[in-house]
């Protein structure tokens, strides 16, 4: 269920922002299938991983995981 939510935030914050999850992968060191997984809610991220999400987002890690 928290994937779920964590999933449809991060898709809605990159659109938002207007970047592929290739972009918002290639720039913050991340694999675009891993980025893809998170995003469908299949994988439990790490945190750090979300640290380098939430940068490449320009948010804080705070403002990724409140929904």
């Amino acid at each position: 269920m928290l994937n779920k939510k964590l999933a449809k935030r991060l898709k809605q914050l990159r659109e938002e922002r207007g970047l592929t999850l290739e972009k918002l992968a290639y720039e913050n060191g991340l694999a675009k299938g891993n980025l893809s997984e998170i995003e469908k809610g299949k994988v439990d991220p790490k945190l750090s991983t979300l640290g380098r999400i939430a940068e490449g987002l320009g948010i804080s890690l705070k403002d990724l995981i409140t929904f």
